[in-house]
């Protein structure tokens, strides 16, 4: 994007310097590539009148021209090959570019002007035509002006002809800096300049001078607001020489005054506009959809044939433009014209865009509604354009303007917490904070006590969240204005979430034990549910799965571990051992099976289904989080013979898992509960601590080995972590007593239904504080003891951290704990 510095000068009634401008575009994220100064070479050059001329005395085709170029005496004779040199004592004057001052040669180089004969004839300095100015690209006669006096500089008589022309990198969601009213809007708000939006004049509309136009908008999503003006007895002829000189230096091709006006619009602010010589248009005008195969003619000559997609300028027989890509060649403006039909609209931006695409254009038109333009400045651009054209064209605006606001939109409201401006930025939000949002156009329409609810101005699209409102002052405050500081570290870790900091900690002891783990799907097929011996008939099913080998919502982790063993026997790799820690899908108690987002948990809330939203109720089922370990294969085993991992190998893995997370709540294993269906009735027990259960460890039932054809052997444990984490006590580093542990054994007779935990839970709580542990490490059944009995051997281990304890301390300890078996259990101590 090209952009003039004294066109921004005009805009913000101030001249802050080009260096500052650049700058402040720079630090408000426009990115200026290049800054090139123009016409500083037409310093010396003059306004000069012709006072006399007389052919050339030798050189056909040559004039001598005495011309007053505001200096003493007679004038100054050059020598010129023009034919339009005027009559002298004509008001017309030329431009003298005095001996020393710097033209443009064919070349397009600069070249410095010395005295010399021509022909003979000695020439004092140059007549200049408009190239040689380098003010265009006409060399058809000497640029002549009206208005000035002998004498008077050329930028004197019009300063902008001297300029800085600024290219911008401008990004895509930034569409109104492809203005200048949008760039000098975010100078204003870096420097501080107070900015008010130039006034738009209205033209003098005369209503009983003509009928005015009628429009039908017949596409409101695709074009929600068109409007329009006609404007009588213009006269059509080249524009002035600054707006032909502004436009072709910001790459803009000048072309009759009627196009000069509404390009000029374009780069002020931003908005297409377009120019239909209302003579050639069939009324009414109707913005439609195209026809299938419907012919249009550009204005380029190409001749298409359009799309159903392609949005349309349509009058009663024909298209006459393709919305906002490109003008029609019948019916655009020509020398004859003395009626005009000025277009301005909003055109939805994606259908441009795939106009354009389909066609091969890209036009300065296209390339803004593509990117959309401001909405509600669609009237203002037409008003603008009016009087612009107006005073370039002549005539006067016919009948009262045309605004079709089909389809209004209001404007988007935002609040700007500003803690949470702090948060983001790491520094208050500015004192000027709120002179920044209105420099920028962004209204407050209400303060609260630490938040502004704002309203965004509809040539900012970009802005649709609180982020963006607080990127707009930061960015405009000046990055470089946050100080630099180091970040606050809190004494004690951050705190995550216990959840997820226990399951890190899983997958650390995990890892650290050997497993490794596994992210398996949490859909499964009915087959692999039913080979795990589960009951279809309390199965969670999707309504609308993906395929139906992902259909039901896995009620453990254990069939989905159970197929990537499958897996691996298959490739000849036995041995396994994986873990995996994520979320089950579970009925809830009293709910009908079914299904979530599924049938029976969506039956009184709605399915998930295709075109459907989702449910706002939170469906019947219960989502906790499991550790499942699965050992297959056999067991590590270097001098001995391999031999296939079984249920003590699962209970030592859950041992492991818990010693680290449960830290002095040891796991007690027993038969009570129902096993899952995955689990051996016989090789099992239910994992508890502190006497709540919180999962179960299992070899494979034979017929889940049988239905998978498993054949080697296979253990599983499920770990409820919720269960867990009741007991979990996070690991703190303290200083290991310096004193030796002491081992008290002792053998108890017991029944056979006692279980070795409970009576483990009872030595361990009736130990006193001094124990730390009690292990059992022997059992023995034999025909000298009495029927329905067995020995159990326990060692109970004691330490303190302050000195080394006596026998006799550990053997009363350790006979408090016999005697307390004794009452629970009916034990005999041997």
């Amino acid at each position: 994007m090209l952009i003039s510095y004294k066109w921004l000068q005009e805009i913000l009634g101030a001249d802050p310097g080009v260096d500052a401008v650049t700058s402040a575009l720079g630090r408000g994220g426009l990115e200026v590539d290049r800054v090139t100064h123009v016409g500083a070479a037409l310093r010396p050059v003059v306004l000069a009148g012709v006072v006399g001329k007389r052919p050339h005395p030798s050189k056909k085709g040559l004039t001598l021209v005495r011309v007053d170029a505001g200096g003493a005496g007679e004038g100054v004779e050059v020598v010129c090959g023009a034919q339009n040199v005027p009559d002298p004592g004509a008001r017309a004057l030329v431009c003298y570019a005095p001996v020393g001052a710097q033209v443009v040669d064919r070349s397009g180089a600069l070249v410095t002007l010395t005295e010399k004969a021509v022909a003979g004839v000695a020439s004092a300095g140059m007549l200049c035509a408009e190239d040689e100015l380098g003010l265009g690209s006409s060399h058809e006669g000497l640029l002549t002006v009206e208005g000035g006096r002998p004498g008077q500089s050329l930028l004197d008589w019009e300063p902008r002809l001297e300029d800085w022309i600024i290219e911008l990198s401008v990004t895509p969601n930034r569409p109104d800096a492809l203005g200048h009213l949008g760039v000098a809007r975010d100078v204003a708000a870096v420097l501080g300049i107070p900015f008010q939006p130039p006034a738009v004049a209205t033209p003098p509309h005369d209503v009983a001078r003509a009928a005015q136009a009628s429009v039908e908008v017949r596409d409101g999503a695709r074009c929600p607001r068109y409007a329009g003006q006609v404007i009588e007895d213009v006269r059509v002829g080249p524009s002035p020489l600054w707006a032909r000189v502004r436009l072709g230096r910001l790459g803009v091709r000048p072309i009759t005054n009627i196009v000069d006006a509404t390009n000029l619009v374009m780069l002020e602010r931003g908005q297409p506009l377009h120019a239909f010589d209302l003579d050639t248009l069939r009324l009414p005008i109707e913005i439609r959809m195209a026809r299938p195969g419907e012919a249009f003619v550009a204005l380029d000559g190409q001749k298409l044939s359009l799309n159903e997609d392609d949005l349309v300028i349509a009058d009663a027989e024909r298209v006459v433009a393709l919305a906002g890509v490109i003008g029609g060649a019948d019916s655009g403006v020509t020398a004859t014209t003395t009626r005009v039909f000025l277009e301005s609209a909003y055109f939805e931006p994606r259908g441009i865009r795939r106009s354009a695409r389909r066609y091969g254009f890209h036009t300065e038109a296209s390339h803004r509604f593509e990117r959309e333009v401001d909405i509600s400045g669609v009237p203002l651009s037409r008003d603008r354009a009016s009087a612009l054209l107006c005073e370039l064209a002549g005539g006067g605006a016919a009948g009262e303007p045309i605004d079709a606001y089909v389809a209004p939109r209001a404007p988007r409201r935002l609040t700007l917490r500003l803690p949470r401006y702090e948060r983001i930025i790491g520094a208050e939000a500015p004192a000027r904070t709120r002179e920044i949002l209105g420099t920028l156009g962004i209204s407050i329409v209400a303060e609260l006590a630490d938040q502004l609810v704002v309203e965004v101005p509809a040539h900012r699209p970009d802005i649709v969240e609180e982020i963006d409102v607080i990127e707009e002052v930061a960015r405009v405050a000046g990055y470089d204005k946050i100080p630099s500081r180091l970040p606050h570290v809190a004494a004690a870790p951050a705190g995550a979430k216990g959840d997820y900091r226990l399951r890190r900690r899983v997958r650390q002891i995990c890892t650290g034990i050997g497993l490794h783990e596994a992210v398996t799907y949490s859909f499964l097929s009915p087959q692999e549910l039913k080979a795990a011996r589960y009951d279809s008939a309390s199965l969670l099913r999707l309504l609308n799965p993906l395929s139906e080998e992902k259909s039901v919502m896995r009620p453990s982790l254990v069939p989905g571990l159970l197929t990537v063993a499958q897996r691996s026997q298959r490739y000849n790799v036995p041995r396994v051992r994986l873990f995996e820690v994520s979320q089950v899908f579970l009925a809830r108690q009293g709910e009908a099976a079914g299904s979530s987002g599924a049938e029976g948990a969506a039956g009184a809330n709605g399915a998930v289904g295709a075109g459907q939203r989702a449910p706002v109720e939170r469906p019947p089922v219960d989502e906790p989080t499991r550790l499942t370990v699965l050992l297959a294969g056999p067991r590590d085993s270097y001098l001995t013979r391999p031999e296939d991992v079984d249920f003590y190998d699962g209970k030592g893995v859950v041992e492991a898992v818990l010693a680290e997370l449960a830290g002095s709540a040891a796991p007690a294993f027993d038969l009570e509960g129902e096993p899952p269906p995955w689990a051996h009735p016989r090789k099992g027990a239910r994992v508890t601590l502190d006497g709540r259960a919180v999962g179960y460890v299992a070899e494979l039932h034979p017929d889940v080995r049988d239905a998978l054809e498993i054949t080697s052997g296979v253990v599983a444990a499920e770990l409820d972590l919720a269960a867990v984490a009741a007991a979990y006590k996070a690991q703190v580093a303290a200083k290991p007593s310096r004193f030796p542990a002491m081992r008290h054994d002792v053998a108890l007779l017991l029944p056979l239904e006692v279980p070795a935990g409970q009576v483990i839970d009872v030595l361990r709580s009736t130990a006193g504080e001094r124990c730390e542990k009690v292990e059992l490490f022997d059992r023995y059944r034999g025909s000298e003891l009495p029927a329905g009995t067995h020995s159990l051997g326990f060692a109970l281990w004691f330490r303190s951290p302050e000195r080394t304890l006596t026998d006799d301390e550990v053997d009363k300890w350790t006979k408090a704990a016999v005697d307390a078996a004794k009452a629970r259990f009916g034990a005999q101590q041997r």
